[in-house]
């Protein structure tokens, strides 16, 4: 709860400064564009509106898009102009040919959309006045470079510490994970648990694709941020967290299934229960230690310490052991756990 208000005190904060930014950069643009000579001085904030992204990253990109979008519907506009008059059959052709190439190129849909626009205010506005076709490439260009030189220099938006809430709240609901699960082992496998724990390995793994939406989304942030040298470290642990937290994930999510099963066929020996509850319970512990260890160095060295050892095995042991009769039998036997789990599931999604 507390993390979810504090991730929206920062949306929010961010919000604000992307408002106060585009109304910055574009007050500055139309001023520039108007120094310039333009006659549209408008265009150029036109461009910082649209331009301007949650990232500067992506404000980049679209300003890039925005930019051949317009000189290419403006060179095939220009020469055109004033062999036809303006009718919905001519826009509609010249929209229709201007926007054929661009899509046989296999260009960004974005440069797509941006020569169709400029096709049709070209066309429309070039009869009024010959001055608008290079006051469109100018101011354009004027408002791009505005909005990614303000958007770079004034407090560059940064989601590494989202991605950390996020990572680190998976990481505690794998760990209860691994906590229920151990309990779910020692009682037996109770039925109405374990389809419990199957609803949880779901949702975790909805988490899961959410964690690494969000750190994709933080090194968006970080390209062209000038101010990125410490936070590339931090989103690099939290890579080398995530791998080691995925495996987790993918440890306990396949082997419910086979302890169920054994369960079911009342082989499971009370000393082998406990020694399988015991090692469950040490590698949730474990996991719980190195991510609250890697956790704290990130938040008290600010990333400029050396990268936590999250691989120190030394503080693990292996609590079960294969019957000496079966130690030649251990490999095709996980082989035919695996494979008969996928045919089960297979048969299922047909059902």
């Amino acid at each position: 709860m507390k993390n979810n208000k504090s991730r929206q005190q920062r949306a929010l904060i961010k919000g604000i400064m992307l408002i106060v930014k585009i109304a910055l950069a574009a007050g500055v643009s139309w001023e520039v564009a108007k120094l310039l000579g333009s006659k549209h001085p408008y265009l150029a904030p036109l461009t910082v509106i649209l331009s301007m992204q949650e990232t500067v990253w992506h404000s980049a990109a679209y300003a890039f898009y925005r930019m051949i979008g317009t000189v290419f519907g403006v060179v095939v506009t220009v020469f055109i102009v004033s062999h036809l008059e303006v009718n919905g059959w001519t826009i509609g052709c010249l929209l229709l040919g201007g926007m054929l190439l661009p899509v046989i190129l296999r260009v960004h849909k974005t440069i797509i959309h941006q020569v169709a626009l400029t096709i049709l205010l070209v066309f429309v506005f070039a009869h009024q006045t010959a001055s608008y076709p290079s006051d469109r490439v100018r101011d354009t260009i004027v408002g791009a470079f505005t909005a990614i030189f303000i958007h770079m220099l004034l407090f560059p938006p940064s989601y590494v510490k989202e991605a950390g809430q996020t990572l680190n709240q998976f990481g505690f609901h794998l760990i209860q994970l691994f906590k229920r699960s151990a309990d779910w082992v020692h009682g037996h496998c109770d039925p109405l648990e374990g389809q419990a724990l199957k609803k949880d390995v779901a949702n975790l793994l909805q988490e899961l694709h959410q964690v690494q939406k969000d750190l994709q989304m933080a090194e968006k942030s970080l390209k062209l941020n000038i101010f990125s040298k410490n936070k590339q470290q931090s989103l690099k642990q939290y890579k080398h967290i995530l791998s080691l937290l995925t495996t987790g994930y993918l440890y306990i999510s396949s082997i419910l299934p086979p302890f169920h099963d054994w369960t079911k066929m009342g082989t499971m020996s009370a000393d082998e229960r406990e020694q399988w509850t015991m090692q469950l319970k040490m590698l949730g512990e474990y996991i719980g230690n190195q991510l609250h260890q890697a956790m704290e160095k990130q938040n008290h060295s600010g990333a400029s310490g050396r990268m936590p050892d999250l691989l120190d095995l030394s503080a693990l042991s292996l609590q079960i052991s294969v019957p000496s009769e079966l130690k030649w039998y251990r490999y095709p036997l996980s082989l035919y756990q695996q494979t008969a789990q996928l045919i089960q599931e297979l048969k299922m999604t047909r059902q």
